[in-house]
């Protein structure tokens, strides 16, 4: 799965309820989050075995704010499966790479 996969799939984007749920936890704004990952994104990791199908997880910044969006991309469109704002201490300072 690479980027332009994902790109595509984001026209139609549809939230998991657990994603809707983390994100209205960390205050991140649902159509501020999808215009933020239409703009750009980061693939961080491939989850090829995911039950949901291959997905990915992704860093965006949405208001500045780092974001990780767990997402499930199908030719015509995109399913997100969870959202959060990643800890700086599980985190390094690009929010890519987990602390060890």
């Amino acid at each position: 799965m690479d980027s332009t996969v994902i790109s595509k799939s984001l026209k139609t984007i549809l939230w998991r309820r657990h994603a809707r749920m983390e994100a209205e936890k960390d205050h991140v704004s649902e159509s501020d989050l999808e215009d933020a990952l239409r703009q750009e994104f980061i693939i961080i990791e491939h989850y090829p075995d995911d039950p949901y199908g291959g997905s990915a997880l992704v860093l965006t910044f949405v208001n500045g704010k780092p974001v990780h969006v767990v997402l499930s991309p199908r030719k015509s469109l995109c399913y997100l499966i969870t959202v959060y704002v990643p800890s700086s201490e599980k985190w390094d300072e690009t929010f890519t790479k987990r602390e060890t």
